[in-house]
């Protein structure tokens, strides 16, 4: 007798359940409503919420083909969107650094007589015109790559390999660059003698700084070897150093901005050629 009963149970109860089963939504019903979803928030320019529902979409509804493949167009075309919007914020900051570079670059100019490279020179420390000076040379390139260098000049050698620069008992002292012919060398037209030593890839130990940041101080400096020389620094030679030093910056600044653009512009035209196929 009760067995008789269960079985009238189950009976009653399978059209029931299988009721309440066939009356909720089907997964592709689920899936469809769930890119609606993500279309909403692109049409709404919520791209993190958009991108997040389309990550569900392909977590959790790896059967439905034609939601997936639409859903992931969704997302490149978000990509497209918001690489279109960086590459319009990196031309705004391009032109804010551009503008901000021209001023400095007033008293320097452009050449490329003294190298494979274009330079920037200072208008008071080209080379053909301080020929025979003593002092401290402002370098820079249009990437802003920057050093200094000290040049000697005299009858006999001092065979300097350091600088010091001082003022008032503050001082900044380079490394040491030890002859070798290149960045320390040494050259002679039979009456008078050179010597040039270059502080790159910081040998200037922090002397940059020091200048740049006291170049309205009055500035020794003390050139350092098997003998000693002193000068006082000229006031346009400091201006070179400190405003070459400023430029430096804002070039590199602008080239990481025009790396960037390309990265950006070859992005998108992946992403343009994927969307034409």
């Amino acid at each position: 007798m009760k067995q008789t009963t269960i079985k009238i149970y189950i009976l009653f109860a399978l059209p029931i359940i299988c009721l309440f089963v066939g009356c909720g939504p089907s997964r592709e019903e689920l899936a469809k409503t769930k890119f609606q979803r993500a279309q909403h928030f692109v049409d709404n320019k919520q791209f993190n919420d958009a991108k997040l529902t389309i990550d569900t979409i392909n977590e959790d509804f790896t059967d439905q083909i034609e939601y997936t493949t639409r859903a992931n167009d969704l997302l490149r075309s978000i990509t497209i969107e918001e690489q279109k919007n960086n590459l319009q914020f990196l031309d705004s900051l391009l032109a804010e650094k551009e503008a901000e570079l021209k001023p400095l670059l007033k008293n320097f100019r452009e050449s490329s007589d003294y190298g494979p490279k274009k330079l920037l020179i200072h208008k008071r420390q080209k080379p053909e015109n301080s020929y025979s000076r003593v002092y401290l040379r402002a370098h820079l390139d249009l990437e802003g790559e920057f050093y200094i260098s000290s040049r000697y000049t005299g009858a006999a050698h001092i065979k300097h390999n350091q600088i010091k620069v001082y003022f008032s008992g503050n001082h900044a002292l380079s490394e040491k660059v030890e002859f070798d012919g290149f960045q320390n060398r040494h050259f002679e037209d039979g009456e008078n003698i050179w010597e040039v030593v270059n502080y790159k890839d910081g040998k200037d130990n922090g002397v940059i700084d020091f200048i740049a940041s006291n170049w309205d101080k009055s500035l020794k400096v003390q050139f350092i070897g098997k003998k000693y020389y002193y000068i006082v620094m000229e006031k346009f030679d400091k201006e070179a150093i400190r405003d070459g030093y400023e430029i430096s910056f804002v070039l590199k600044e602008i080239k990481q901005i025009k790396d960037e653009q390309t990265k950006v512009k070859k992005e998108l035209s992946k992403l343009s050629d994927k969307n034409s196929l």
